[in-house]
């Protein structure tokens, strides 16, 4: 039985919802091919290598790409500029880390922490979670990290809740969570919010994990749909072989 990540939710939800092709999903979560990084997601990577010593999730080292002068392209030097920082958030907040990419599985739902953390405050577990971005400051973009407008952005906030269920059933006491956020823009801003959880938030993720269970299993039982898209289609990797694959828009209609 596949495991239930926070990438898989968030997904799953989107396949639900027609966004995102079902074959991808198969071929990402079931068949282990290999989808790139992108450039934003390979210079994340690259930082938390160079930073923790943290692979990425297949266990290989990344590598920035070549400019033909033999040299990586200038943010991927500037992104180190916050390794020593990183290692003072840490030491500042008395956070000594145990371990590494940790995966945690129970009851069907999985997780694989950036760092588990001991506070040694209290000697208690901690996890956090490494993020690289150019939105450091955006209250808009979905992706933005801008604090007032965090608590409505699902895509980003899952991860913390579906860690912190993880940590109850793995240490049987709700895990602080932190996420470490380091500018990709330049070498100078970086934040750190600890996510506090609203009392009734967890039974709120289970009540939606309890959905998103019966999406999967209808999707393994009756067979993942293709929702082809040009744009995803052509950038897809498994698009030599499928019989769904198109490189013609589809027509959208718009009411105005």
């Amino acid at each position: 039985m596949k495991n239930i990540t926070q990438s898989l939710i968030k997904e799953l939800e989107k396949y639900e919802n027609k966004k995102l092709c079902g074959l991808q999903i198969k071929a990402k979560y079931y068949d282990n091919i290999k989808f790139p990084s992108s450039e934003v997601q390979l210079l994340g990577q690259w930082f938390e290598y160079k930073a923790t010593g943290q692979k990425d999730r297949y266990g290989n080292i990344p590598e920035p790409p070549l400019l033909k002068s033999g040299k990586y392209p200038k943010k991927f030097y500037d992104i180190l500029e916050h390794i020593d920082p990183f290692k003072k958030i840490l030491k500042e907040n008395n956070f000594e880390i145990i371990e590494t990419g940790k995966r945690i599985i129970h009851r069907g739902l999985q997780g694989d922490i950036d760092l588990v953390l001991k506070d040694k405050k209290n000697d208690k577990i901690v996890f956090g979670d490494i993020k690289t971005t150019g939105l450091l400051n955006d209250k808009w973009n979905e992706f933005g990290w801008d604090e007032d407008s965090l608590q409505f952005k699902h895509n980003l906030m899952i991860q913390a809740i579906h860690y912190k269920l993880l940590g109850i059933l793995e240490y049987e006491y709700e895990p602080d969570f932190y996420f470490f956020l380091f500018s990709n823009k330049n070498t100078i801003e970086r934040k750190i919010y600890k996510i506090v959880l609203n009392d009734n938030r967890l039974e709120e993720h289970l009540s939606h994990l309890e959905k998103i269970f019966a999406i999967k299993k209808n999707a393994e039982t009756n067979g993942f749909k293709a929702y082809p898209n040009s744009n995803d289609c052509l950038k897809c990797p498994i698009k030599e072989k499928c019989t769904e694959f198109t490189d013609v828009p589809v027509i959208t209609d718009i009411y105005y």
